[in-house]
């Protein structure tokens, strides 16, 4: 079983570079999301989101690669931006060196996440019902981000963390749902892992929104159910 104390360790700390380049995204993206929201999705230039920031069209690519990231969210990463330094301390082994737990500390991280943006995250849900298109872009990236989520965990499995020297191939928007050439071939266990990862997920989104409160209890009780109902018997 494992503890909630287990459960909130926190993420490693990133360093300042790191953490104004974050914010500087963050910013971007935030932008975005108000312009789409006041002019419509399609009114909306790269030009408009820069001087709602105050910075040039090279600091804005620098971040993304078009206004649609901007607005949804890299297609190169999984999740979001602050969530980079805890996948890559999973694909490293840790925090605990168990696969389960360490997948447990992994989701209960990016629920935390989620929650401390609840009004950007309701921003967010504004435009997607404002524009049925955006709506269609997001769910091509959420296959992406499950292709990539699979990719993490065949990484953990495998030993071999990816490093900056070795990034997550860019998604050019014809490969969400299908298998390309060009991705990582993953595990059967690979699979597994991540299909209950991405349901622990959904089951605790669920019960956050019947329930408010903290997400960690919820999740390390989906663990413990899924440890109880997966555990062999005896013979």
């Amino acid at each position: 079983m494992t503890s909630s104390s287990e459960s909130e360790t926190p993420a490693p700390t990133e360093g300042l570079r790191e953490r104004k380049k974050r914010e500087r995204g963050q910013a971007l993206r935030r932008a975005a999301i108000d312009l789409a929201l006041e002019k419509g999705y399609h009114n909306v230039t790269v030009e408009d989101i820069c001087e709602r920031c105050g910075v040039s069209r090279r600091t804005f690519f620098n971040y993304y690669s078009s206004k649609e990231e901007a607005l949804l969210g890299r297609a190169d990463t999984v999740f979001d931006e602050e969530d980079q330094p805890a996948i890559e301390e999973f694909e490293a082994g840790g925090p605990h060196g168990g696969l389960i737990a360490d997948l447990e500390h992994l989701l209960s991280f990016i629920v935390a996440t989620r929650m401390n943006k609840r009004d950007e995250m309701h921003q967010y849900h504004l435009m997607l019902k404002q524009d049925s298109s955006l709506l269609q872009l997001q769910m091509a990236r959420m296959g992406n981000n499950e292709r990539l989520f699979r990719q993490i965990i065949q990484r953990r499995l495998d030993g071999r963390p990816r490093t900056a020297s070795a990034p997550v191939a860019p998604f050019d928007g014809t490969t969400a749902s299908c298998p390309s050439e060009q991705e990582e071939p993953v595990s059967v266990r690979a699979e597994a892992v991540a299909a209950l990862a991405m349901m622990a997920l959904k089951a605790t989104f669920t019960r956050l929104r019947r329930l408010e409160g903290d997400p960690n209890p919820i999740i390390e009780e989906l663990f413990d159910e899924l440890r109880a109902i997966f555990k062999e018997e005896p013979a």
